[in-house]
């Protein structure tokens, strides 16, 4: 009973209606890395995040990112949709961009409409989405009260920020890292809203530890010499012998294995990262300072999270995403705010399209005005009480988490030739329950793989090769169904797929995958048409991946809520025209550098360095 009256009374603080502060909702700020990892331990080289918010909050060991790629997944999160729901899914044409975004009008409908109709100050500083550039900064993404953001082509160079406020003419920081501009740009807004009074929702947005172009990231200078001895950790799966990568598909399966240079890359690679990650704790340690010096800390959610995971040596690959292993999609998430409980880790499973329903609940719009294309599901619950319990309620997909991919896959690491790997399309189920945990995928060669992820952590023993057992293809027959379902679905279905999956003959409601495996529904999910593709392609078409389930699905997949891009036009930024920093930035003397001092030097663009743009069809 005391948990119970926990739970409801943080909801009700998180609604805003109990307590001294009832007259003001809580605010939110939230903080997303570029590319980061949470299987290879890069949470642990962060010594504020872990004291000030793993300690003082919840860490959710099973969020997962939509899609293993910036671009689709940052859309899936503004939008609360799956991949296949918003149809970006790529962070270049043809599968998408800030182009495609605009030009599919999805722009009118996600986050910051939402935010703002809940009575909200909406701000966001960093990088929004690929494609945003240069050549197209005049249109800022729409909804924001105040948007700042980093441009292409010169987001890549972290000592050469280029940034546009609110689609004005875009401004060179000279002599600045681009950690320390997003960190001191988002401090200067954080002051003017606690300063204005009002409740708010603030993201953070910056590139690290995004690689370089092709290079490792560049840490701020006064970091450059941190942590030059460590390596990238040795798993089960990294760099692995051939009779474990002859159990991968696709281009997996002929690889070649890491030689001692390449391993030594991936090591640079892990070092560098680490040490650009080191900015990104000072912009969580500046957030707290002034939360806690102009007193909004206790009414205020702090949530950390990343767009998408990264591997590093895992199965033969020295450095990326885009995969649909544990390391590519499980990714960051922890949260500290009103009400929660501290120093707590949590099973429950997540995804990115789950934020946007979860900032409205604790805004407190009622659900009767929440936008209806919403694919995911409120977290507040689960936040509030993380470990819950009671097994997974009746009706929930919490145990069900969807990964999609469609196009190709870059090795990152400068000592690889930069060839795209194109046969890089899936669609990938997991199960996530104390009960089992399994991952299926199904490639764009409809190739299949199943691991048993509670026994078989780094996936290296694929199940589904060889002479499968009959046991393992009874589960694969009712992953493939969840599977069919999950790539299909569209809103309430992917909150709940079994809603799709009920056997004719159940005696009881299905509601999970151990209610699903009894042996009396052996034919039922036998039945259910195979995930599959015509062929390996860059983008979504329905035609390629047919069928869909339940019949007709397909009519739906989103967009109802979308114009159509059918031979879509994307902009082109072409080459950095401004010379970045002579000398890398972000020096000892920087770290605590006011906005004024950031404006003493800046550079606004001229015509001929902005418009050089090649339109590509």
């Amino acid at each position: 009973m005391k948990q119970a009256i926990s739970v409801l009374a943080a909801l009700a603080l998180a609604q805003g209606i109990i307590g001294e502060k009832d007259q003001q909702k809580p605010n939110i700020i939230f903080i997303m890395s570029d590319d980061q990892d949470r299987q290879l331990g890069s949470l642990d080289y962060m010594p504020v995040l872990q004291k000030e918010l793993v300690a003082k909050g919840v860490e959710f060991e099973n969020h997962f990112g939509t899609v293993s790629n910036c671009c689709p997944s940052r859309a899936s999160f503004l939008r609360g949709q799956a991949a296949h729901s918003t149809n970006i899914t790529h962070v270049r044409p043809p599968g998408g961009n800030y182009d495609k975004w605009r030009i599919a009008k999805e722009d009118l409908n996600y986050l910051p409409h939402w935010i703002k109709k809940a009575g909200y100050q909406a701000e966001y500083i960093g990088k929004f989405m690929n494609g945003y550039s240069q050549v197209n900064y005049h249109i800022p993404p729409k909804g924001w009260d105040h948007v700042d953001a980093l441009l292409e082509p010169y987001i890549n160079d972290y000592n050469n920020v280029v940034m546009s406020q609110n689609g004005e003419r875009p401004v060179q920081y000279r002599g600045f890292h681009s950690t320390d501009v997003v960190r001191i740009k988002a401090l200067d807004r954080l002051d003017r809203l606690i300063d204005a009074g009002e409740s708010y929702f603030l993201a953070i947005m910056p590139y690290a530890p995004h690689v370089g172009g092709q290079n490792p990231p560049t840490p701020q200078a006064r970091h450059a010499d941190m942590f030059t001895d460590i390596h990238a950790p040795r798993f089960a799966n990294w760099n692995p012998p051939d009779e474990i990568q002859q159990g991968k598909s696709v281009f997996l399966k002929d690889m070649v294995r890491m030689d001692s240079e390449k391993e030594a890359a991936a090591d640079a690679l892990f070092r560098g990262r680490i040490q650009s990650l080191q900015g990104i704790d000072e912009i969580i340690e500046d957030v707290l300072a002034k939360l806690e010096d102009k007193g909004g800390l206790e009414n205020t959610y702090i949530i950390f999270t990343s767009d998408n995971g990264y591997h590093i040596g895992a199965h033969r690959l020295p450095g990326g995403k885009a995969l649909p292993y544990i390391q590519d999609t499980n990714l960051p998430l922890v949260v500290r705010g009103p009400g929660m409980p501290q120093g707590v880790k949590s099973k429950v499973a997540s995804a990115h399209l789950d934020f946007a329903p979860t900032f409205l609940d604790i805004m407190g719009l009622p659900q009767t005005e929440w936008p209806e294309l919403l694919d995911g599901r409120s977290l507040l619950a689960d936040w509030a009480d993380p470990v819950p319990m009671a097994n997974v309620e009746i009706g929930s997909a919490k145990e069900i988490i969807n990964i999609e991919f469609w196009g190709d896959k870059i090795i990152e690491v400068p000592q690889w030739d930069r060839v795209p790997l194109t046969n890089n399309s899936y669609k990938t189920l997991r199960i996530v329950s104390e009960e089992s945990s399994w991952m299926y995928v199904t490639w764009c060669t409809n190739e299949i793989e199943l691991y048993n992820t509670t026994a078989d952590p780094w996936e290296i023993n694929n199940l589904a090769r060889k002479t499968i057992t009959m046991p393992h293809q009874n589960l694969i027959n009712r992953l493939n169904a969840l599977l069919m379902v999950t790539k299909s679905c569209t809103k309430s279905v992917c909150r709940d797929p079994w809603s799709a999956l009920q056997p004719p003959s159940a005696v009881k409601r299905i509601a999970s995958l151990t209610d699903a495996m009894a042996p009396d529904y052996d034919d039922f999910y036998a039945n259910i048409p195979k995930v599959h593709f015509e062929r390996c392609m860059m983008y979504q078409d329905e035609a390629n991946e047919m069928p869909f389930y339940p019949e007709g699905a397909e009519l739906d997949l989103g967009k109802a809520y979308r114009a159509d891009t059918d031979n879509w036009v994307s902009s082109q930024p072409g080459n950095a025209t401004v010379e970045g920093n002579s000398v890398p930035a972000g020096s000892v003397e920087q770290r605590h550098a006011s906005l004024d001092d950031l404006m003493r030097d800046v550079h606004v663009l001229t015509d001929e360095e902005t418009l050089v743009s090649v339109p590509q069809v």
